[in-house]
């Protein structure tokens, strides 16, 4: 169990002059003879030259824009969320087959052939293994509710570590918000309203700001806190009713319970190839941090006038970015994929990745490969897995209009994003089992930042700031962690010390890639194919025209 408390009100004062003194080194340069260990299998996606792809995998889709997180932290990585209600769960299965449905008819109609890897044979034999048909024939015969509950049995098959049914004592959410309420004293304050505000569900509730009701509420709950105790009836009343103010619903409470259903995914990322000084040492620079919403990017070299842009530059893959903000001309910062290909000759691969039969043709061995370097990584973009990346695509709504403004939480670069991913009562800093770094110079892998396995990499990382217990566990010892006020402001909130790691398994996204037949595939028609077919989804009017599909 972790030592650590979480502190608050006047509290950080005297704890933030104790723990900021526990300084920890910031990331090193990667020794330029470092050679990977290649007794795994590379962790990215295999192919040859540039072509367009779709993704092929089986993460849920929302087309609510309100139900997802999407959080940058210390640790180079970035925390996708999506709280999934009754839509996501009747869409689930529908949205799985309509997928397959448009792709097999797109291969009928020899609009596309499949090229360069086997990723859509593996989602269809997927989604028979797991009985995706069978579910669906029974929906008429099944209520709601229980059709649900074999939609997310399936959904759990699928996307084994990612969903996570949170079921939160009522007892044990009220008391911890009361003993915040009650150490926290006066609540006037933005700070500490937000503090207070997002306190009752921590990593769940992300408030940046609180209008004059929820203010109100929020008010009224602290005074009640501070008159009665945390079994009291009537604040426990006036909680729940802030929590599902605050929450929009998305938490409800059932038999004494706090519920909901998340899909959560840690995602490595790269991020400015750049450092900045800070109190625990210098750390990988993050751009821009604070709250930055998805954008429409409205100038490029590409079709404009969308959040899902499309660069014709091979070096994005032809995988959507996601932009947030702009950086002069046509440039923009953006959720992207690795940004990078690796060549199988690089140095630092080992020589097991250097000859990877390809899938179609075994004798035709794969000569690039694209590997998410977790580290400093772009000239300010967030670089994802190129899997990943469009799996992070596929998940979010459909249409452009409704990924604008879609909040891009980026703490400072020296604060953590602690979270109960589980729901279980224990908080842990989000991590993932991804080992891989490396310094790149004009689009060119140059040399690894560390070794890619846990302990050397972490150490690069962490630096010593982690420490590890004797069943192989880790824990960081000092946890700087930030509050967010409005847009693009973060700031540090509090230090916890002594936090378990929790290390999310990583698995490179699913993507398939395909030759298209009607016109060039880097061309305008192209480009609107490629985008559209990422769209896809229960809830949205396909453009078939766009699809070939007249």
């Amino acid at each position: 169990m972790s030592t650590y408390t979480r502190l608050r009100g006047a509290a950080w004062v005297a704890a933030l002059v104790v723990l900021s003194l526990a300084v920890f080194a910031a990331p090193k340069a990667g020794a330029q003879n470092v050679v990977w260990d290649g007794s795994k299998p590379a962790p990215g996606i295999w192919f040859y030259w540039y072509e367009p792809s779709f993704y092929a995998g089986y993460a849920p889709k929302t087309q609510n824009p309100e139900r997802v997180h999407i959080e940058l932290s210390r640790g180079n990585q970035s925390r996708f969320t999506m709280v999934l209600g009754e839509a996501e769960l009747d869409n689930y299965l529908d949205d799985l087959v309509l997928r397959r449905t448009v792709i097999d008819d797109l291969v009928a109609q020899k609009i596309i052939v499949l090229s360069t890897n086997r990723a859509f044979e593996r989602y269809v034999a997927g989604l028979d293994k797991a009985g995706v048909d069978d579910a669906l024939a029974k929906k008429a015969s099944l209520d709601p509710a229980a059709y649900r509950e074999a939609s997310l049995a399936i959904m759990e098959q699928l996307n084994p570590g990612r969903i996570f049914r949170i079921s939160m004592p009522v007892e044990r959410v009220v008391a911890a918000w009361h003993a915040h309420l009650t150490q926290a004293g006066d609540v006037s304050t933005e700070a500490a309203q937000l503090d207070a505000a997002n306190a009752i569900l921590p990593g769940r509730v992300n408030a940046i700001a609180l209008d004059d009701a929820l203010a109100a509420s929020l008010a009224s709950a602290a005074s009640q806190a501070q008159a009665a105790g945390a079994d009291d009836a009537a604040f426990t009343r006036a909680a729940l009713e802030f929590l599902a103010a605050v929450t929009g619903g998305k938490y409800q409470v059932i038999d004494g319970n706090v519920v909901a259903t998340e899909f959560t995914v840690i995602q490595p990322v790269g991020t400015s190839q750049a450092t900045t000084n800070t109190a625990y040492g210098s750390l990988p620079d993050f751009g821009v941090t604070g709250v930055w919403p998805l954008v429409s990017r409205d100038n490029g070299r590409g079709i404009t006038g969308m959040v899902d842009y499309l660069s014709n530059n091979p070096g994005y893959g032809f995988i959507p970015m996601l932009a947030y903000q702009p950086a002069g001309g046509i440039y923009y910062n953006a959720f992207h994929n690795a940004g990078i290909r690796t060549p199988s000759g690089t140095k630092y691969l080992p020589p097991e990745w250097r000859s990877v039969p390809g899938e179609l043709n075994p004798d035709k061995p794969y000569t690039q490969l694209w590997l998410v370097s977790r580290g400093p990584a772009s000239h300010g973009c967030t670089r994802m897995d190129s899997g990943q990346m469009s799996e992070f695509r596929n998940a979010l709504p459909s249409s452009s209009d409704d990924l604008v403004g879609i909040p891009n939480f980026r703490n400072l670069p020296s604060c953590h994003d602690v979270f109960d991913i589980d729901g279980d009562g224990q908080e842990e800093v989000m991590g993932v089992a991804y080992f891989h770094g490396y310094k790149s110079a004009k689009h060119e892998p140059a040399y690894a930042y560390a070794p890619n396995n846990r302990k050397d990499y972490y150490a690069w990382l962490y630096g010593d700031n982690i420490s590890y217990q004797p069943d192989g566990s880790a824990v960081l010892k000092t946890v700087p962690i930030c509050r967010f006020i409005g847009l693009r402001k973060a700031e540090e909130a509090a230090v916890l010390s002594d936090v378990p790691l929790y290390e999310a398994p990583f698995e490179p996204g699913a993507i398939q890639f395909y030759q298209l037949q009607p016109t060039a595939f880097d061309s305008a028609g192209g480009m609107e194919f490629n985008r559209e077919l990422r769209r896809i989804g229960i809830g949205y009017e396909t453009n078939k025209a766009a699809l070939f599909l007249n």
